[in-house]
């Protein structure tokens, strides 16, 4: 039986507002996405995904980026929408277990070099607007190589009994009843997995919480004392703070190079200046645990000697140039903001070997910062001449570093 022609009309006069309204939703739905996606790239900044996943000369979010263990070497994995080497197959199901919960869609445990424990703290609706980011970039076919780790590392099934001693799965909670500290410590904590730098590792590799944010050595880098103590960044300015995060260096004053100079260059610079200011808020707000590195007011430099003649050659020849713009010999201003960097005063010498073997290369929101590698072109016993004169003459230190110290950094 066919329509009456009054309901025909009626159906053919309301065609236009259906067509609106399925235009409308389809609008809707088109700028929803889009939405979520935008919210997620901020996130997938402020949680610095693509500085792991994406290796040297290799495409964002491929994967492959070596990480070396006490146990071996981990790969990142790729993580673009790829159906067969990425993450293009995964439910958002599965995509949110792998967040919380560190488990990939065959069941099986990720390693904690992925810093789920951390991520559990995030919001389902932050962890989708992740993956809708991670859904809209170019899909990468590319393996990464297999994990080396040796026996019985290797075996996955283990991580499950470092779970249960190191990994509480569970959203973020309220810490205090400034929405400011709150804010902030969900970007440090749960986002930005700060503490997993930053934070000692316990003899099975958990993060001793005792000494939450306290500095520690990681990737052959250390990462500072982040804690309020006056060998941390007690002494600090929230404006050198804002600096510091905003473009990795406070001339003069303070430089971040590796593994933070990449935080700064594909993370921090792009968050948001409130953002920014919830982080600092909330590292004051923590107890200040005691730091391993002198600060500046805890030292003094040592005059030159006869002695040192030889690597003070070398220093001036090397150095000079960059860190004594003046070029008044040893007397400018800018050569004696040494002692203010961590990695100067540092008795270890850790970061001030490292960044004259690896160099410097950051890209801060409103500068630059660049410094050769010299680990082809000075010798481990140059090297360690030179972190033995830097460290004396203007770290407050008397630590004579060696070529086996300096060898050892080249194999990390």
């Amino acid at each position: 039986m066919g329509l009456c022609p009054f309901l025909w009309r009626l159906l053919y006069s309301a065609l236009p507002v259906l067509w609106m309204m399925l235009t409308s939703m389809a609008v809707w739905a088109n700028n929803g996405f889009a939405t979520d996606a935008q919210r997620g790239e901020y996130l997938t900044r402020a949680g610095n995904c693509q500085s792991c996943h994406t290796r040297k000369d290799g495409l964002p979010f491929a994967g492959g980026v070596p990480f070396k263990t006490p146990f071996g070497t981990l790969y990142s994995s790729n993580i673009t929408p790829d159906n067969l080497t990425g993450i293009g197959a995964w439910s958002d199901e599965q995509f949110l277990r792998a967040m919380h919960e560190g488990i990939r869609p065959d069941g099986q445990h990720l390693y904690p070099a992925f810093p789920y424990t951390a991520y559990t703290k995030l919001s389902r609706n932050d962890v989708l607007a992740i993956r809708a980011y991670l859904r809209s970039r170019p899909a990468v076919t590319y393996r990464p190589p297999a994990n080396d780790l040796r026996f019985p590392y290797d075996q996955r099934w283990l991580i499950q009994g470092w779970k249960l001693v190191n990994f509480r799965e569970g959203r973020f909670n309220r810490i205090s009843s400034d929405e400011q500290v709150n804010w902030g410590a969900y970007l440090s904590e749960a986002l930005g997995h700060c503490g997993e730098c930053h934070t000692p590792r316990t003899w099975n590799q958990g993060l001793d919480k005792s000494r939450h944010l306290a500095g520690a050595t990681q990737q052959g880098w250390t990462a500072w004392n982040i804690t309020p103590d006056v060998r941390g960044i007690g002494a600090w300015s929230d404006e050198k703070l804002l600096d510091y995060l905003r473009n990795g260096h406070r001339r003069g004053e303070a430089v971040a190079g590796g593994p933070m100079a990449q935080v700064v260059s594909d993370s921090l610079r792009y968050l948001k200046e409130e953002d920014l200011q919830a982080i600092i808020a909330y590292l004051r707000s923590l107890p200040a645990q005691p730091g391993a590195v002198p600060a500046r007011s805890e030292i003094s430099g040592a005059a030159s000697r006869a002695e040192d003649a030889p690597v003070e050659r070398l220093f001036n020849a090397l150095c000079e140039s960059c860190h004594h713009p003046s070029g008044n010999g040893m007397g400018g201003a800018y050569l004696y903001s040494f002692p203010n960097y961590s990695a100067v005063r540092d008795p270890k010498g850790t970061n001030l070997i490292r960044v004259m073997l690896e160099g410097l290369q950051r890209r801060g929101a409103n500068d630059e910062a660049f410094m050769p590698a010299y680990r082809d072109v000075l010798s481990d016993a140059q090297i360690a001449d030179l972190a033995t004169y830097i460290g004396r003459r203007f770290g407050g230190h008397t630590t004579t570093f060696t070529p086996s110290d300096v060898a050892a950094q080249r194999e990390e």
